[in-house]
């Protein structure tokens, strides 16, 4: 049984639909991660399976049982918010009891819940302190260890580490991790960053104008995605696109034309498309590097950022913007032309509405 099943969620703000329709299963002790630019909705959905919002119309069920009705502490969730919320008169332990407290468990109960999860966070050593004497991350932690007291469910994280600072983000995500091995729990975990999210996801979410783009593991994403907005998210530095004039095209393979006169022959089926039309061809930067490949495109380099072991070329092939990876630690000529070279079955292609054109699976847990 799925610990949480959303049927048809849908949101309206005035004239602006926040969500258009979400069918999602997410299945007991998963990690997935909701991903999108600003405005696509993620938030707007924790919120709704928190019972902080609610959703104009469908069901949410949590372990078989519809809650819409329920109350967030009825519905055995915990969030953990962006800002910390921590009570400055408290201590440690007096924040992680608090939701205890209110809910009138027994003091000598509420001690052995809070010194359990303090253990779990190594915050043992931090209970009799205040929030003001604490460092960003043990905060966070804090957050946390008020969350785990209560053995929710279901845990949600609405984008909890984007107030700190980059190392501490690092810090904090393989914490998140360790923390998601030893509960075994279910949890969800909002955020802007893809990073976070290739780094942490069992299954990626992501959305775009209220709308679900593409369920799956993150590698599963990453290397097919369903369409050019996935494939430009997921991916740092982004995946380059060129403009390419389709040659031939069979169940086997599709020819095209790059905007130097080369054809590529693509083992990417793509019958019934006519001849001559548009296509866009997506290549990441670490599949276009100096060097041999399957088939080469001319460059001209604008700048080497040089970071150790690897390098990035920005520049251009033709009219379109191009970044690729070297790993060869020499320095290339500026404005000079070059060649880089790829290989076949790293290559993407796209419809110019964007829509892949490689055979992809229905992904799991979405219908």
């Amino acid at each position: 049984m799925s610990d949480l099943k959303l049927r048809g969620i849908k949101r309206r703000f005035g004239a602006f639909d926040a969500l258009k329709g979400i069918d999602l299963d997410i299945e007991h002790g998963e990690f997935v991660v909701f991903v999108g630019p600003s405005g696509c909705g993620k938030s707007t959905l924790l919120r709704i399976i928190s019972g902080l919002d609610q959703a104009d119309s469908g069901d949410i069920e949590v372990e078989g049982t519809r809650i819409n009705d329920h109350t967030p502490f009825e519905r055995g969730v915990a969030m953990v918010f962006q800002s910390y919320a921590l009570y400055p008169h408290m201590t440690v332990a007096q924040n992680m009891g608090f939701p205890l407290k209110m809910a009138n468990e027994r003091p000598d109960e509420i001690d052995r819940k809070v010194q359990a999860a303090a253990d779990v966070l190594q915050l043992t050593a931090l209970l009799d302190r205040k929030p003001d004497q604490l460092s960003g991350g043990q905060k966070q932690r804090v957050a946390m260890g008020r969350t785990i007291v209560r053995a929710p469910k279901l845990f949600l994280f609405d984008e909890p580490l984007s107030n700190l600072d980059a190392d501490l983000r690092i810090e904090m995500r393989v914490e998140i991790e360790k923390l998601h091995r030893r509960l075994e729990a279910t949890m969800i975990y909002v955020t802007h960053d893809q990073v976070e999210a290739m780094t942490l996801a069992d299954r990626i979410v992501v959305l775009r104008a209220g709308s679900i783009e593409q369920v799956g593991p993150p590698l599963e994403l990453y290397e097919n995605p369903v369409n050019m907005f996935v494939a430009s998210f997921l991916g740092a530095p982004k995946i380059n696109f060129m403009a390419v004039r389709l040659i031939s095209c069979s169940a086997a393979s599709t020819t095209v034309e790059l905007s130097d006169g080369t054809n590529v022959k693509v083992p990417i089926p793509s019958e019934n498309l006519q001849t001559g039309s548009q296509l866009i061809m997506g290549i990441r930067p670490e599949d276009l590097t100096p060097g041999d490949g399957d088939f080469r495109i001319p460059f001209v380099m604008d700048l080497q950022e040089q970071l150790g072991p690897t390098s990035y070329l920005y520049g251009k092939s033709g009219p379109d913007k191009i970044i690729a990876e070297s790993r060869l630690r020499i320095s290339l000529k500026a404005d000079a032309v070059h060649s880089l070279g790829a290989a076949l079955e790293r290559v993407h292609l796209f419809l110019p509405e964007g829509k892949s054109l490689r055979p992809i699976a229905k992904s799991k847990g979405i219908e």
